[in-house]
């Protein structure tokens, strides 16, 4: 009886046998332990086309044998053919790892199912399919991989890249300039180029850098598929990043609420060793308050300048700047002031006209948030002849200081002619917007006196002195008898200053009128026309002194 037991095992679950899955004891001077397949494959180069074995047992492997079979062939079929000549390379000859010495070569490419043996010094033996097939494949040499440039500038965006693919093929040995088409991942996002090899296996493309950091990659597409092996190789874009500034039209803008605000001037950039007009960039144009805000995105033209919009609902600050970009660093911000004029309006607007001709405008001036300032709180109170041109202040007055929303009154007098029209006008402020109330019109008819006269002069003391005259109206465009009116007397005595009610006459059908009194003094006697409706002014006959004897 042989000292040690020797027994065979064949291990089809690499991943029990991995595991260190122990077979039971068995009736002998130790128990039969097999050697452990970690893992065979075609490790190293595929155009190496030689095969690995990772593996271990309790003695030293002796022995390795690897079968090679078509990747879907028949349980029992032929082996394609079989490797034994395996070198250690690393590690121990209990634990350790094999490689074959010879490169395949094989009619076929294909992945291949691999089958280990596996012998150490106490005689136990495994059989183990490994996880992994052994690729038999071409395999694409990429040499001569050129981006240039690496660090592209505003000016100089434009990168090259190019190349040389060989194919390798383990069934000859030999290597051949590959023939088909390379995929070129650019820099930029997602953007793909796809050019053919030359007869040397070259390839060549540019495109035009638009993204920030990215890499270039290539990929080899043969004209016939077959299975090949290839590494990836990856060069790194990083685009260099200019400084740039903006000069603007105008630091102080005013406009009206409701109105946009036009922010003008010109973008540039420092390459080359110059300032140069930044051409097709989007602009930033921001306004930002604790009530909201406003934005504008323009883009400059070929020349450099930029005119963008926005809409303020108040004063403030718009800062300008060249946003971050792929070739370009954020530039300063210059700010903007920009002021404001809020909406302003004049309501209630009232005129009227009395018996004097003097005439009363009144109304109520709104101005929103706040009362303006004094140098500003001011409504003319202005008179046209026509109602269209011509408006002529007549009055300022001062509104009172009421609530601005629901209205500051004002209110104004002053003489004023026959008919017109009339307005109220605000002028307004940096931060108020002018304001116009409605157009009124405001007419009273004209009147006269003529002929007055007290006689006779002299008259005796004592004696009947008679004050005569003619009322008239101006209606039609000339002077006409205004008849059946009340015409009151008044004297004022020598040496006194007030005058004295002494009647009334009422006016004939041509406007005559005549009343008679007893001479007592010497005094100015008139006739006036004291108390007219309410579509007539007030008028006065001549004053007539008389001496009484």
């Amino acid at each position: 009886m042989n000292k040690h037991v020797k027994r065979q095992s064949l291990v089809l679950g690499c991943a029990s046998v991995a595991a260190g899955l122990v077979l039971g004891p068995v009736p002998a001077a130790h128990a039969a332990v097999a050697p452990v397949l970690t893992y065979a494959t075609d490790d190293g180069l595929p155009s190496d086309k030689i095969v690995t074995v990772y593996a271990q047992s309790d003695s030293a492997i002796t022995s390795i044998t690897a079968h090679l079979y078509a990747e879907n062939a028949a349980p029992g079929a032929a082996e394609v053919t079989r490797v034994t000549d395996f070198t250690r390379t690393s590690g121990s000859d209990q634990q350790g790892v094999w490689k074959s010495g010879t490169p395949l070569r094989l009619a076929d490419l294909g992945t291949y199912r691999l089958v280990v043996d596996l012998t150490d010094a106490d005689g136990d033996m495994s059989t183990t399919q490994s996880r992994y097939g052994f690729a038999y494949s071409l395999t694409a040499n990429l040499t001569d991989f050129e981006v240039t440039p690496d660090r592209p500038e505003y000016a100089h965006r434009q990168v090259s890249v190019s190349g040389t693919y060989t194919l390798s093929d383990p069934r000859t040995g030999e290597t051949t300039p590959a023939d088909g088409q390379v995929d070129v991942h650019t820099g930029n996002w997602d953007e793909t180029k796809t050019v053919p090899t030359d007869a040397e296996g070259r390839f060549a493309t540019t495109y035009t850098h638009t993204d920030g950091f990215g890499s270039v990659s290539s990929w080899l597409r043969l004209s016939s598929p077959e299975p090949m092996y290839q590494n990836g190789r990856n060069v790194s874009v990083s685009p260099v990043r200019s400084d740039t500034r903006v000069t603007l039209d105008r630091t102080d803008l005013s406009i009206k609420e409701g109105e946009p605000v036009k922010i003008s001037g010109l973008a540039e950039v420092f390459v080359d060793g110059a300032w140069r007009p930044l051409a097709g960039t989007t602009m930033s144009e921001e306004w930002a308050s604790d009530m909201g805000g406003a934005t504008s995105r323009p883009v400059t033209g070929a020349d450099g300048r930029f005119t963008g919009e926005l809409k303020m609902s108040r004063s403030g600050t718009v800062n300008v700047s060249v946003p971050d970009g792929t070739y370009l660093n954020r530039s300063p911000e210059r700010p903007v002031k920009v002021a404001v004029a809020n909406k302003t309006s004049i309501s209630g607007f009232t005129v009227s006209l009395n018996k004097y001709a003097e005439l009363t405008a009144a109304g109520y001036l709104h101005t929103g948030k706040s009362i303006p300032a004094d140098e500003y709180n001011h409504v003319r109170l202005q008179y046209s002849a026509d109602g269209k041109t011509g408006w002529k202040t007549m009055k300022t007055v001062t509104p009172g200081h009421g609530d601005p929303e629901t209205g500051s009154h004002f209110k104004g007098t002053f003489d004023a002619p026959a008919r017109g029209y009339y307005r109220a006008y605000f002028a307004g402020s940096s931060s108020l917007q002018p304001a116009y109330g409605k157009v009124l019109h405001a007419e009273r008819t004209q009147t006269r006196i003529t002929g007055g006269n007290a006689s006779p002069e002299p008259v005796a003391k004592g004696r009947t002195l008679t004050v005569s005259g003619t009322l008239q109206q101006y209606t039609s465009a000339a002077w006409r008898a205004y008849s059946g009116q009340k015409v009151k007397i008044l004297f004022r005595p020598k040496g006194s200053g007030t005058w004295y009610d002494e009647g009334d006459t009422t006016t004939r059908s041509n406007g005559s009128f005549g009343k008679a009194f007893t001479a007592r003094q010497d005094g100015t006697w008139v006739a006036v026309l004291l108390y007219p409706n309410s579509t007539h002014l007030v008028s006065s006959g001549r004053e007539d002194y008389v001496d009484v004897k």
